[in-house]
């Protein structure tokens, strides 16, 4: 049961930091130009090992070879960022004159802060409030911690007690849930349009702010990432195959989406920015594809959602932030061979061995910026060898058979070794054939040979 309410409170309140650290500067290559960052828990590197991981400004900080001076702060909410603005000192103001990029990671809490207050009045109305508290006592603008303490979640006569009690109050929850969406996202007589009319100005006026600190940087906003997608064989095994918790978040998955879709939409119509979409790359299921609860999206791998008991978090772990970084550095552009933190951070996880997976599109956006892409190794491991080769027989067979394909698309182009087009036994000999010559002494590129093939064949 704990595991639960805490899974479904996280999923309805998004992903905001309880504890409040500060600040830091991350510094890099060079003293002048570079990197400022701005914004909430998720730029702050809320959540990861300080002492053995990496936050995605420290990654392109590294990968630039520039200065970041990482001004993030966890909890931090749109107005927080404009008072930020306001407050900066002489040298905070200097950072971000003399920047190249400007990166922005806002907007999360508002939308926990807006839903906290919903449900919280919900809570009141229903008598769900915790003893010593009554509706009086709700702030304004209440947080995460403030529903924690004053509602009674999981104790008897508590919310979901309440929920399981019946189907009227089980609607009740579905129809706040849904209420929440429909203020957040629409604008009309009927709802708020919360996004549209309070987030959105608060980010437009910190651009400007920003855009009369410095005319010529180049400000990058994220999106804001679903955290609602959860392994479907997880679920089940978690909380069953027909359990009623499955239900909900499968409830506020939909609606989560709904949300975080309007928020890039509205996002995209900002002036003077360039918009990274974090919210993809986590998702990493195109945007023409269904989602629903047998392919609810892969936020899953690059989040701890399903750690166990209280390590549950919505925030981004090691993974994560190498796909934010790798945004992030692709829309930049300015690309090259990496052989730094970036590709360092990538081989430590380990992404394809001993079962620890990583997003199929954040593999791609990854290999772009990487640059360090070989023809014929498809595991992207660095050694072309009897591994790629399995793979290629492996991917020949599941096509053979009328299946869909498991490659990426750079995993593909890396097992198509002969650029026809087709993934097939000649691609797997090509890579054995290579991997033999190498065991014997060859000392040229996989390249050379796939050209001495081809002038052979054309002889």
């Amino acid at each position: 049961m704990k595991r639960v309410i805490s899974l479904l409170l996280s999923a309805v309140m998004g992903a905001s930091a309880l504890v409040v650290p500060p600040a830091v500067a991350e510094d890099g290559a060079n003293a002048g130009g570079g990197v400022v960052i701005f914004g909430d828990s998720i730029a702050a590197g809320y959540g990861l090992d300080k002492e053995t991981e990496y936050n995605y400004g420290q990654i392109i900080g590294d990968y630039l070879g520039c200065n970041v001076e990482n001004y993030a702060h966890s909890g931090d909410t749109t107005k927080d960022l404009l008072a930020k603005l306001d407050s900066l000192d002489a040298d905070q103001k200097k950072a971000v004159a003399d920047s190249d990029y400007i990166i922005v990671s806002i907007g999360g809490n508002d939308l926990m802060h807006y839903a906290s207050k919903k449900v919280l009045d919900f809570a009141a109305k229903k008598g769900l409030l915790n003893k010593g508290f009554t509706e009086d006592n709700i702030p304004e603008d209440p947080d995460i911690s403030d529903l924690l303490v004053m509602v009674n979640l999981k104790g008897e006569g508590g919310l979901m007690e309440y929920a399981q009690g019946s189907i009227t109050a089980a609607m009740e929850l579905t129809s706040l849930i849904k209420n929440i969406a429909s203020n957040l996202r629409v604008s009309n007589s009927k709802y708020e349009g919360y996004i549209e009319n309070s987030i959105m100005p608060n980010i437009d006026t910190a651009v400007k702010e920003l855009r009369e600190m410095n005319p010529d940087a180049r400000i990058l906003v994220q999106t804001v990432y679903q955290p609602i997608q959860i392994d479907p064989e997880y679920l089940a095994s978690e909380y069953g195959e027909d359990s009623q918790y499955a239900d909900v978040l499968a409830i506020i998955r939909k609606n989560f989406k709904d949300i975080l879709d309007t928020f890039r939409d509205d996002l995209n119509e900002v002036d003077d920015i360039e918009v990274a979409d974090v919210y993809y790359q986590f998702t990493s299921v195109p945007d023409n594809e269904k989602q629903n609860d047998a392919n609810p999206g892969y936020a899953y791998l690059l989040t701890d959602i399903q750690a166990e008991g209280n390590e549950k978090d919505f925030h981004p772990n090691q993974k994560g932030h190498l796909a934010i970084a790798a945004t992030l550095l692709e829309k930049i552009g300015d690309l090259h061979a990496d052989n730094g933190l970036l590709t360092r951070v990538f081989l430590t996880m380990e992404p394809y061995k001993n079962g620890v997976k990583y997003p199929l599109l954040a593999t791609d956006t990854y290999k772009r910026v990487a640059g360090n892409i070989l023809n014929g190794d498809v595991d992207f491991n660095g050694v072309i060898d009897g591994s790629d080769a399995t793979m290629v027989l492996r991917e020949f067979g599941k096509l053979s058979g009328g299946f869909k394909t498991t490659l990426s698309g750079i995993q593909n182009d890396c097992a198509d070794t002969n650029s026809d087009g087709t993934v097939d036994g000649s691609d797997a000999t090509n890579i054995l054939r290579y991997f033999a010559m190498c065991s014997s002494g060859y000392e040229g590129s996989f390249d050379d040979l796939i050209a001495q093939i081809a002038s052979q064949s054309k002889a």
